[in-house]
């Protein structure tokens, strides 16, 4: 696994599937390749040290919400705090997978790995081989190449300090051009370009389908039921096709949980002290017509059941919060991330109790009852994994 936290992300996936990460009859190696030790990369036989973003190489493209063309990119401001290889290298998922390939002879890493349009062959040994060509493409890629980037551009952004490594790795007349990339932190469109008559630019040409026959061609694989081939609503089932609310009956589970994106906490950003200093725990928001109806006031301590288990939470009520529903804030209730008590060779490691703070929704999931091989309760169309409308009941400690 790489930078990946499935057993924190996925409602109800640990109770399904923890014991069996375990077991090495079922998974003989597990290797992660990640910056933190996480509920996941906890139960790994090797961690292997990644870098985080500030000390890493990468790109990226904004969703949909940036209209004109763009791609984001990245180089490493710090030096990474992680280990170096033999080589000089900072121990990274890069570098390890680089180094696994190059021991086992898989083709395509190696001194003659890269090939250009001229037939040159270069190397790929380490993560700069690859992501400055990466930016060289970027830069040269439509109908013009980037500007050159002045003394001053190369200054003022700090972009001297990978000037050595662009020299060493590129072509001479790709190094300007890089480092213009990234002394803008990416390649930008112009943003009249996102705009073209009061609509967005970038349009989607083809006919939109309000039909689609490769849809209706499909069936659900388990009941058999074909899909519309037309936009509908289904209302929440499982995976036989029964409604929730037959197997998990309004009477007993009168609640819905969803989860919603925290303005200050985020699931990687749980070890950082001053967040907590902010908001030393989330925000489980319940409507005020639900306080009355419960018997509960604001501040209140409550359990929240549901049928993959339990948790204890602050209860807050706000009008905000659709009645039925109780709103849980994402990025709070770690078990690991720096949360819990470990040694290495012996000795302690540092802890911080505070980050265990408030509950993660996906805690309170719970494996679909109606499958045959245990699984975690599943979209009916899409196949994701359920973290909204959570059948739950709530009750005063």
């Amino acid at each position: 696994s790489n930078m990946t936290n499935p057993f924190y992300g996925i409602a109800g996936l640990r109770g399904v599937a923890e014991e069996k990460l375990k077991d090495p009859a079922r998974l003989p190696l597990f290797i992660a390749i990640d910056a933190f030790m996480n509920e996941t990369t906890a139960l790994a036989d090797y961690i292997v040290p990644d870098t985080h973003n500030f000390e890493s190489w990468g790109f990226s493209a904004p969703w949909a919400g940036v209209a004109s063309k763009a791609t984001t990119a990245r180089w490493p401001v710090v030096r990474p705090a992680t280990s170096l290889t033999a080589d000089g290298q900072s121990a990274s998922m890069e570098s390890f997978c680089i180094a696994v390939a190059k021991r086992i002879g898989l083709p395509g890493f190696g001194d003659n790995a890269i090939t250009d349009p001229q037939g040159n062959h270069y190397p790929l040994n380490r993560a700069e081989d690859y992501y400055l060509r990466l930016a060289a493409n970027i830069a040269f890629m439509g109908k013009a190449p980037v500007a050159e980037a002045q003394p001053e551009d190369i200054a003022l952004t700090g972009v001297q300090r990978i000037m050595p490594v662009m020299t060493q790795t590129l072509k001479p007349d790709e190094i300007s051009r890089v480092a213009f990339i990234y002394s803008r932190g990416g390649r930008f469109a112009p943003d009249i370009s996102g705009r073209v008559d009061n609509r967005v630019g970038n349009a989607w040409e083809k006919p939109l389908q309000i039909w689609n026959a490769n849809v209706a061609a499909h069936r659900h694989a388990i009941t058999g039921e074909r899909y519309s081939g037309c936009p509908a609503w289904y209302p929440s089932r499982l995976s036989d096709g029964r409604a929730v609310e037959e197997l998990f009956p309004e009477q007993e589970w009168p609640l819905k949980l969803i989860s919603f994106k925290s303005n200050t906490m985020s699931s990687a950003t749980a070890v950082i002290p001053r967040l907590h200093h902010l908001k030393p725990v989330n925000l489980v928001a319940l409507n005020p017509q639900d306080g009355q109806r419960y018997g509960l006031a604001h501040g209140d301590i409550v359990r929240i059941t549901t049928p993959g288990g339990q948790a204890q939470a602050q209860i807050s009520l706000l009008h905000g919060v659709m009645p039925g529903v109780i709103a849980i804030e994402h990025g709070y209730g770690h078990k690991e991330m720096g949360a819990a008590q470990h040694t290495l060779d012996g000795k302690p490691m540092a802890f911080d109790a505070q980050i265990k703070s408030g509950i993660n929704l996906n805690d309170l999931g719970f494996a679909d009852p109606t499958r045959q091989v245990a699984n975690t309760w599943l979209d009916w169309v899409s196949g994701a994994s359920v973290r909204q409308g959570l059948p739950a009941r709530i009750e005063r400690v």
